[in-house]
């Protein structure tokens, strides 16, 4: 493991925000933000309260008497699972922030959130310092332990400001491993790694409606690297450690939270970790509580990962082979498409065309007609002699639409000379940007 990677990671504090009464925020660059919404967490779900334009850079909600205190999400651009972030409300304070990018929230008005934040530079500030003596050739003992010491001290003086607040839960949680004597820094590294989630209670209904239990968790998994284990293995390992976390949890919370963890691996990419923890965690709860739905879109989504081979069937065009059979290019090109689509009829055109401009040894296209009937189809393919055209009747109620997750047409794939996924152009033009490079 790289020390100052770890160092740092062990340290992390996510931000946690906090509100009430009226929330004001601005902001910057005004032109970048246009609409947020508001919503009311719990552990298991989000309620909507209110929208609201942000007009130069400005946005007011203003809480009625019926809000109850607990974690607030707003949210100001879509996805919203990436754009957003915690505000606690207390039922005792006004809220003024301005939110960038870059620094994201900084508070002018609210003191559960003043405290926090202030408690989170602090012991960051102590973070860096420990990372930095660490990373030195002679470590001087004293200096490390005093540092420890500081972080004990710093701790206790917000945990008793922030005492019958609901800042305090996070500043319990955010607790670092702290020794009580000198350790080396492989020593340091270790008791950090196993006392990652000491102090984070997994079944505490605050954490639970917020972002930090994911932040924290997400941390862990793509940031502790173990010795001796592949980059996969490694990943899988960890997400078997905060699964550990949670086991004896309600089921609802566990689908709810680690349909959370699925959607950030997918959205970091890392989607050999997220079909694991699918497998492994997520299909087995959602089975239990008879999810089909959930079971579906994770299976969809694993079958169709790049790398797997896409789903088999028959060629339709006379040959009587099936996709898996082909022998005859380096790649192929597949597309679902219908003669009653109008995008279709536009795009699958210009496919035809850029087909006359490919080796055609090193691509073929298999083309996939999702069709309530034979007649328009087979007067629109005599267009297209070089394609494979295959015709699947039953339109959106074929299997292959099911197999594929198809949702619309034209939808393209990219498969190698194995019928394993290569890409997944969202559309013609991001195809022909694959192609290009």
């Amino acid at each position: 493991m790289k020390i100052n990677k770890i160092l740092f990671l062990l340290l992390f504090f996510p931000t946690i925000i906090f509100s009430q009464h009226t929330i004001k925020v601005t902001f910057s660059p005004e032109k970048d933000f246009t609409w947020a919404i508001l919503y009311k967490n719990a552990p298991t779900n989000t309620k909507y309260i209110a929208q609201s334009r942000i007009v130069d850079g400005d946005l007011v909600f203003n809480l009625d008497k019926k809000a109850t205190t607990g974690i607030y999400k707003l949210v100001y651009a879509v996805p919203q699972n990436d754009y957003n972030f915690d505000i606690i409300y207390n039922g005792e304070e006004d809220i003024e922030l301005t939110f960038n990018l870059t620094d994201g929230a900084v508070f002018q008005k609210s003191n559960e959130n003043i405290i926090l934040n202030s408690y989170l530079t602090e012991m960051a500030l102590l973070g860096k310092d420990l990372e930095t003596k660490y990373l030195k050739e002679n470590l001087d003992a004293t200096t490390i332990t005093s540092i420890f010491e500081k972080q004990k001290n710093l701790q206790k003086s917000y945990e008793e400001k922030s005492e019958g607040t609901l800042v305090q839960y996070f500043i319990k949680a955010n607790q670092p491993y702290i020794p009580n004597e000198f350790e080396t820094a492989a020593n340091y590294i270790k008791n950090a790694t196993t006392n990652y989630f000491t102090n984070i209670q997994f079944n505490d209904e605050v954490l639970q409606s917020s972002n930090f239990l994911i932040e924290k968790s997400l941390a862990y998994i793509t940031g502790i690297e173990t010795e001796g284990m592949s980059k996969e293995q490694s990943l899988n390992k960890n997400v078997d450690k905060v699964a550990a976390q949670t086991r004896s949890l309600d089921l609802n919370f566990q689908k709810y939270f680690m349909g959370m963890l699925w959607e950030n691996l997918v959205s970091y990419n890392l989607i050999t970790t997220a079909n694991y923890l699918a497998e492994r965690y997520l299909i087995p709860i959602a089975n239990q509580l008879n999810d089909t739905i959930l079971v579906l879109k994770l299976t969809q989504f694993k079958n169709l990962s790049i790398g797997n081979p896409a789903p088999n069937f028959i060629l339709d065009d006379g040959s009587g082979k099936k996709l898996s059979e082909l022998d005859i290019a380096e790649n192929y090109i597949l597309v679902f498409w219908s003669s009653g689509c109008s995008h279709c009829l536009k795009e699958i055109p210009q496919l035809y065309q850029l087909s006359q401009e490919l080796n055609s040894t090193k691509y073929k296209i298999i083309a996939v007609g999702l069709e309530e009937d034979t007649f328009k189809w087979t007067n629109e393919i005599v267009k297209y002699p070089n394609f494979i055209n295959v015709i699947k009747l039953k339109k959106w109620n074929n299997t292959i639409v099911s197999d594929y997750a198809l949702t619309s047409t034209p939808t393209y794939f990219v498969l190698d000379k194995d019928k394993k996924f290569l890409e997944k152009p969202e559309s013609f033009d991001a195809l022909k940007a694959y192609l290009k490079k």
